[in-house]
C-alpha cells in the first residue's frame, strides 16, 4: 500500500464519525447533587460536619473496595499525601516510589520532608519492577509507593513480599486503577494504604476533584482522618490537635455524587475491559507486525485508564511518534507515549526544585544519603525504554464494538505501509 493512501499524507481517513465522547454524568448525579442543595436551602450544611453524605460515601467505598476504612480527601494527590502523613514518618525518610507516575504522587513525598528514590519499570510495563527495589533499601527506607498505572495492578506478592522482609509500609497509587484486580482482590485493599484520586478523568468522580485513602488498619485509618484535618484528635479524649496535618476536606455535594459513581465503578471497569477485549481481537484479525497489546501482570486484570501497544521500532520504518500520528490521522484516539509521566528525568526534581532555593529535604541533615550519588536522571534505564516503547490509546466506558474494530482497521492500514 503507498503512504498516499494514509490520512496523514492526505488522503481521506479511515473513520469519519466523531468518537464517542465518554458521558461521565447522568440524571442521577444531578438528583443528589440537587437534594443536596435543597436541604441547604432548609438551613442544612453542605460541610462535611454534620452532615451524611461524606461519612455515607466513607463507608460504602471502604465496602466497595474491600477495606476496613477509608477516609475521604479533597484530591488524589492529597490522597497520597494523607497516607504518607497517617504513617508519622521521621524527616528524612527514604520512600520508594514509582517511576512512570503523576508527579502528584512524588510531591507528596518531598512535602513530607522525605526523600524519593526511584525503582525501575519494566520494559513492557509501566510498573515498578519489584526486581529493582531491594537493591535500593537502605536503614533510612521507610515505605514504598507503588502504582498501578494505565489500571494495570503491581505485581502486589511480590512487592508485599520484599515490604514484609525489610519491615516497610506499601501504601497503593490506585488513582489510574479504579476497580482493577490482582489475584481476586481489587487493588487498593492489598498494601497497608490505598489512594485514589477522583478527578473527573478518573474511572469514577466526585464533582470534577477528590480523593479517598483506604486500609484495613484502623490506627492508620485514624490518623489518615487526623492528618487530613490539621491534626484533630478524632477518636480520642485529648482538647487539641495532635500533630502537624493540612486542610484536605470535601463538602456533601462531593460526597453525593462520589456515592453515585461508586455505584457505576463495577460496570465502568467492566465495559473497558470488554472493549479492550474486542480491540484485541480485531487487531489480531489483521497482519499487524509494528505493535502488539503489551502485557498485564500474571493474575491481574486492569481497569484501562488507558490502553497500551508495544511498539517494535526494528519492524517499522518510521518512528513511534510518526507511526502513533498517522494512525490518529485515521481518526482513532491512538498515539502518543507517557514519557511526561517518566518523573526522574524532569528537570525539576532533578534541580530539586522545592522550598526556595535551599533543596530540601536533600540537604537536610536527618537524610544521610549522599546527594552527590543521588542521579535521578540516570536511575531508570528500563522507564526510558518503556515510554520509547510504548503508545497509548484511548479507551472509555462508551466505546464500542464497533469503534474498537475501526481503531484496529486504522493501525493495519497504516502498519501496511510503514513495516519494515
Amino acid at each position: 500500500m503507498s503512504d498516499t493512501n494514509l490520512a496523514v499524507n492526505g488522503a481521506a481517513p479511515l473513520r469519519t464519525e466523531p468518537w464517542p465522547a465518554r458521558l461521565q454524568i447522568d440524571d442521577r448525579e444531578v438528583e443528589a447533587v440537587m437534594r443536596v442543595l435543597e436541604k441547604a436551602k432548609s438551613g442544612q450544611t453542605i460541610e462535611r460536619y454534620g452532615g451524611v453524605e461524606v461519612d455515607a460515601y466513607e463507608v460504602e467505598f471502604a465496602e466497595a473496595i474491600g477495606t476496613g476504612f477509608a477516609t475521604m480527601v479533597s484530591s488524589g494527590t492529597a490522597a497520597v499525601h494523607t497516607a504518607l502523613g497517617a504513617l508519622r514518618l521521621d524527616a528524612g525518610s527514604e520512600i520508594i516510589c514509582a517511576p512512570i507516575t503523576d508527579p502528584g504522587a512524588i510531591m507528596p513525598v518531598l512535602w513530607g520532608n522525605c526523600i524519593p528514590i526511584f525503582a525501575d519499570s519494566y520494559e513492557d510495563n509501566f510498573n515498578m519492577d519489584p526486581a529493582t527495589i531491594e537493591a535500593l533499601i537502605t536503614g533510612q527506607t521507610k515505605a514504598i509507593v507503588c502504582g498501578h498505572i494505565a489500571g494495570h495492578p503491581c505485581d502486589m506478592d511480590a512487592i508485599m513480599s520484599i515490604a514484609r522482609d525489610h519491615d516497610l509500609y506499601v501504601i497503593e497509587d490506585c488513582a489510574q486503577a479504579h476497580y482493577a484486580r490482582y489475584k481476586g482482590k481489587l487493588v487498593g485493599s492489598i498494601g497497608h494504604l490505598g489512594c485514589f484520586s477522583l478527578m473527573s478523568g478518573k474511572h469514577t468522580t466526585s464533582a470534577g476533584q477528590g480523593g479517598m485513602v483506604t486500609t484495613d488498619d484502623e490506627e492508620l485509618y485514624w490518623d489518615a482522618k487526623r492528618f487530613a484535618d490539621r491534626g484533630k484528635p478524632f477518636n480520642t479524649d485529648e482538647p487539641s490537635n495532635l500533630f502537624l496535618g493540612i486542610n484536605y476536606r470535601v463538602t456533601e455535594i462531593a460526597a453525593a455524587m462520589g456515592r453515585v459513581q461508586l455505584q457505576k465503578m463495577a460496570g465502568i471497569a467492566r465495559a473497558r475491559q470488554d472493549y479492550v477485549a474486542a480491540f484485541e481481537a480485531a487487531l489480531a484479525q489483521h497482519d499487524v507486525v509494528c505493535c502488539k497489546p503489551s502485557p498485564v501482570v500474571e493474575g491481574g486484570t486492569s481497569a484501562y485508564w488507558f490502553g497500551t501497544l508495544l511498539f517494535h521500532a526494528d519492524k517499522c520504518t518510521m518512528t513511534m511518534a510518526e507511526y502513533g500520528a498517522a494512525v490518529a490521522a485515521e481518526g482513532v484516539p491512538v498515539g502518543g507515549n507517557y514519557e511526561s509521566a517518566l518523573v526522574p528525568t524532569k528537570e525539576w526534581i532533578n534541580d530539586m526544585q522545592t522550598y526556595g532555593q535551599t533543596k530540601e529535604p536533600w540537604t537536610s541533615p536527618h537524610w544521610k544519603g549522599d546527594i552527590e550519588a543521588l542521579d535521578y536522571a540516570n536511575s531508570v534505564p528500563a522507564g526510558e525504554k518503556c515510554v520509547a516503547q510504548l503508545m497509548r490509546y484511548g479507551v472509555h466506558e462508551c466505546q464500542g464494538e464497533q469503534d474498537a474494530a475501526d481503531m484496529a482497521a486504522a493501525i493495519a492500514k497504516v502498519d501496511a505501509v510503514y513495516r519494515a
